[in-house]
């Protein structure tokens, strides 16, 4: 390694994304640093939580070791299982492939096996170091220990891993605020977990109870519970925060009962469990660049997205998968053809954000958009019919159209592609489908569809699966 070559690299944050990082670019041979404001032993306790779901783009990011761990402690779910008022019970399957599922897993589980990655392949974790400021020409991070002693770390280039909630990107804003801005949203609805037995129920989907503007989810464990969440407008102030309609025990178990029955049962004291803590917030925040000079931002603290599409942990490791090759092939440029530190991190991080806003910003809008179809859409059998014809019109002709969970979910084009595409592609189906039934003309529908693309259409994408290995 030249004296030119960028040598280390601080990441403020050790949640699973700083992690995951840390072990891409320890494999480069670069020396990193993790600065974690929380013990090493601290878990979530807050009460609000729910699985972390991993789909092909977000797991090809990430080493084939780390992937087969997280196989052997995740559930596998290749479809939704839907509970209907009526008591009935149909399934939805991802996807049309053996790939097209979601790894399940609990969010502490994660965080332990990529915090052990990232301690065995050589990257530092220091504890109760919490960053107050940053300093990003240096670039520099000023840290507070428990002590509330305080003092600079310094690196070639420094990354923000600290979530939504992202003090590095709050410091960045503040001090170069016509350099970056940043946009913060709480939406209506609130989220909590609530614990329930798994007895007799499929593992193999995520079940969903949709109830119009509200739903019920539960992700099965490998130690046969499930991580359950009710996610559901809010009301009341912060200090008296309550999901709406539920400000007690008693009326929390009465619409259990009557929303749920097929399981309320297995929901030991939720009244009583549900009224002693306050539903947690759902954030959208946006910003750009997810750079400034020698800093950058990784995953939540560049885009916390809601979580109706499941995408949110896949995009930051896409994130950190695309940071670690840009710097790779800038490393290597370096090498051949000179130039500084300060050039290669102010080339790589403007390149990072030039091909990660768009997706993030997408993804954002992608994922509040998909809250409608879980809490509602999924009961509406014409939306139902809609689906059936959009995944036999992919099977075939899977050149012609893809779904957009798939493309969004099981493919490595950029959200904001995805998004696109299926824009463009849906409004032709929208035209054909206007004032005629899909269930019972879904060959004629599918045959003008190919029609109206002509034989010489040329798909504007075709999958490939990326690995690391």
């Amino acid at each position: 390694m030249t004296d030119l070559e960028l040598r280390s690299v601080v990441i403020i944050g050790a949640g699973p994304v700083g992690c995951a990082l840390a072990t891409l670019l320890r494999r480069q041979g670069l020396e990193v640093d993790l600065f974690e404001r929380g013990t090493e032993s601290a878990g979530t306790g807050s009460g609000h939580s729910f699985n972390l779901t991993l789909t092909s783009r977000g797991l090809d990011c990430l080493p084939r070791s780390v992937r087969r761990r997280l196989y052997l402690q995740g559930s596998v779910l290749a479809k939704r299982i839907i509970h209907h008022r009526d008591g009935a019970i149909s399934t939805q399957p991802y996807g049309t492939m053996t790939h097209h599922h979601l790894l399940s897993i609990p969010r502490r589980v994660m965080q332990d096996l990529l915090r052990d990655q990232a301690l065995r392949e050589g990257a530092r974790i220091h504890y109760g170091q919490e960053c107050v400021d940053v300093d990003t020409a240096r670039p520099a991070a000023l840290l507070r220990d428990r002590d509330g002693s305080s003092a600079w770390v310094t690196g070639d280039l420094l990354v923000g891993c600290d979530g939504a909630n992202s003090v590095v990107r709050e410091a960045i804003v503040a001090a170069h605020p016509q350099d970056m801005w940043a946009t913060r949203e709480t939406i209506e609805h609130g989220y909590a977990e609530i614990t329930m037995d798994y007895g007799d129920a499929d593992p193999t989907g995520m079940h969903l109870w949709p109830r119009g503007d509200h739903f019920l989810q539960a992700q099965p464990n490998r130690d046969q519970t499930f991580t359950t969440s009710l996610f559901k407008p809010m009301a009341g102030d912060d200090r008296r925060r309550h999901f709406s309609g539920l400000p007690s025990a008693d009326a929390i178990s009465s619409y259990c009962a009557t929303e749920f029955p097929d399981v309320f049962g297995r929901m030991a004291a939720v009244g009583t469990d549900l009224a002693s803590r306050s539903p947690g917030h759902l954030r959208i925040i946006n910003c750009a660049p997810y750079h400034h000079r020698r800093a950058v931002l990784v995953g939540d603290a560049a885009h916390a997205v809601v979580p109706f599409f499941g995408q949110g942990i896949n995009c930051s490791f896409e994130d950190a998968a695309t940071l670690a090759a840009l710097l790779e092939k800038f490393q290597a440029a370096v090498r051949c053809e000179g130039g500084t530190v300060a050039t290669v991190a102010e080339v790589v991080v403007d390149e990072y954000s030039d091909v990660r806003v768009k997706a993030g910003h997408a993804l954002a809008e992608l994922s509040l958009r998909n809250l409608t179809e879980l809490s509602d859409h999924v009961n509406d059998p014409m939306f139902l019919a809609r689906r059936a014809l959009e995944r036999r019109l992919h099977e075939l002709r899977p050149e012609l159209y893809t779904p957009l969970y798939q493309l969004v979910a099981f493919t490595h084009m950029p959200y904001d592609a995805a998004q696109r595409v299926h824009d463009e592609s849906s409004a032709v189906l929208d035209e054909l489908c206007r004032g005629r039934d899909p269930r019972t003309e879904q060959d004629a529908i599918i045959g003008e569809f190919a029609e109206a693309y002509g034989g010489a259409f040329t798909p504007q994408f075709t999958p490939q699966r990326k690995r690391t290995g």
